[in-house]
């Protein structure tokens, strides 16, 4: 059984909340991609380990799907004290655990599930709890299409649904240069897009201007003055003849980041 389908088989045939027990951060991040198409779902109560947390949330589109699982109070997330020597998957009436080969052992026995169960909703409520930063897609999408604009959000839409990757790592494009490249297709202005972002809970004004900095030193992005009624010109972003044709579908693993 694959890694993922641990949660499909389980929850949509459960009532009561599931623990989710020292999870892998590839892990993660397939639980949050299963999860968070699952519009009606019993509470998933997720203990793990801090540094896996920090590996799978170093994705925006991981973090992002997991914070719209906590949006809709379908997740919690606290961290584990002690190490815990396997991943669990475990309900009040069945215990999973994954092994190698994207296969598992489970149980249904009572005295051992209940052991299992017992153990760790001891272990859940005793742990601290994790906040993460990232904000939830459904709050990207609304406010983007609010504060900027409906073309700029459904080609963020088309971006997400296909990216393989987008994360802060050098080899991908962040979040943050893949909303100053299409704020650039839709020539948006510097200020707009990076008081959006900071809003939201992306990227402060700054990571934005250093963003922008470095995607026109790589000729990826133009800018041009715009004269205000009032106070400093502000920069609006345009896009070079590369970006203006690009495929969405592709460009988060196409273009490499140049940070």
């Amino acid at each position: 059984m694959a890694k993922q389908h641990i949660f499909t088989r389980m929850i949509p045939e459960q009532d009561e909340p599931a623990l989710y027990i020292n999870p892998r951060s590839e892990q993660l991040a397939a639980f949050a991609d299963e999860a968070v198409t699952v519009e009606d779902q019993p509470k998933v109560r997720l203990l793990a380990d801090p540094g896996e947390l920090k590996d799978a949330f170093y994705s925006f589109l991981t973090a992002s799907k997991t914070a719209e699982l906590i949006r809709r109070d379908q997740l919690s997330i606290r961290t584990l004290r002690e190490p815990v020597q396997n991943t669990i998957f475990t309900t009040e009436s069945e215990a999973v655990v994954p092994v190698m080969d994207n296969h598992s052992i489970s149980s249904s026995d009572p005295e051992l599930v209940s052991s299992v169960y017992g153990e760790f909703d001891s272990r859940f409520e005793a742990a601290e709890q994790y906040h993460l930063r990232t904000p939830a897609l459904s709050i990207v999408e609304q406010t983007l299409r609010e504060k900027i604009g409906d073309d700029v959000a459904d080609e963020l839409n088309e971006v997400l649904a296909h990216a393989e990757e987008i994360s802060s790592s050098n080899e991908y494009l962040s979040i943050v240069e893949i909303m100053l490249i299409l704020a650039a297709r839709n020539e948006v202005l510097l200020y707009d897009i990076s008081k959006w972002g900071e809003d939201t809970g992306i990227a402060s004004k700054a990571t934005f201007s250093r963003a922008k900095t470095a995607l026109e030193d790589a000729g990826l992005i133009e800018t041009e003055k715009v004269p205000p009624e009032i106070g400093r010109p502000r920069l609006r972003l345009l896009a070079t003849d590369e970006l203006a044709t690009a495929d969405l579908k592709t460009l988060s693993t196409e273009i490499r980041s140049p940070l």
